[in-house]
């Protein structure tokens, strides 16, 4: 539901510049645009909030002022389209491409902007895959870094836990009257469980480093 919203948003986005810059309210473009701006950087200085909607706005508002495919910041849907395929799953940046696919080739003119359209038609597919390979790669990483938590709580909980118990019971009945070869055992299997659990405490350490190194 959330990534239907969000491509909705985009779309809507792209849309409403659109129609902004192709009716009567073109003449106050520079107004909205600096208007979102104020807008933008308060959110972002003062809320923390990095809004990619409105960045979208913006340069969608001024490519489409400045003439669509015959723009000289026509570039910017590029950086636009990456950074969208990198916060957001591949779908909402393949549908907001065909979007301003699109809209854009209402500003078809001449054999000339036809280059800058059939470029975006070979960067919506490069900027998928792109997004896709990233936003795997970032769940793998998640996926790991909560495997790792899952081993460190489990070393530091159950495992410990349970090797201390048998440490502590050895040294008790080692501490009763007992048969030479009782003993023996005895002490064999305190001595490996204390091992293990240098052996726990060792590759906690060594778990943690890494950790430390990726971040």
């Amino acid at each position: 539901m959330t990534q239907i919203l969000n491509i909705l948003i985009f779309v809507f986005v792209a849309l409403s510049s659109f129609l902004i810059t192709s009716s009567s309210l073109n003449q106050f473009t520079p107004q909205i645009i600096a208007l979102i701006s104020i807008i933008f950087i308060f959110l972002s200085l003062f809320k923390k909030i990095f809004s990619l909607h409105l960045v979208a706005f913006i340069i969608c508002l001024i490519i489409f002022d400045s003439h669509g495919l015959d723009s000289p910041f026509f570039f910017l849907i590029y950086f636009l389209l990456f950074t969208i395929a990198f916060q957001n799953p591949p779908t909402t940046t393949l549908s907001y491409s065909l979007t301003l696919i699109l809209l854009l080739s209402q500003s078809l003119n001449s054999p000339q902007s036809l280059i800058p359209l059939i470029s975006l038609l070979f960067i919506t597919p490069l900027a998928w895959f792109i997004g896709k390979q990233y936003l795997d790669k970032t769940k793998t990483d998640l996926d790991i870094e909560t495997s790792e938590t899952n081993v460190l709580l489990w070393l530091s909980l159950k495992f410990k836990t349970g090797i201390c118990t048998i440490i502590d019971d050895c040294a008790e009945l080692l501490s009763t009257p007992l048969q030479p070869s009782q003993k023996e055992k005895l002490k064999y299997i305190k001595d490996s469980a204390r091992s293990l659990l240098n052996s726990s405490v060792k590759l906690k350490k060594e778990i943690d480093d890494q950790t430390d190194d990726k971040n």
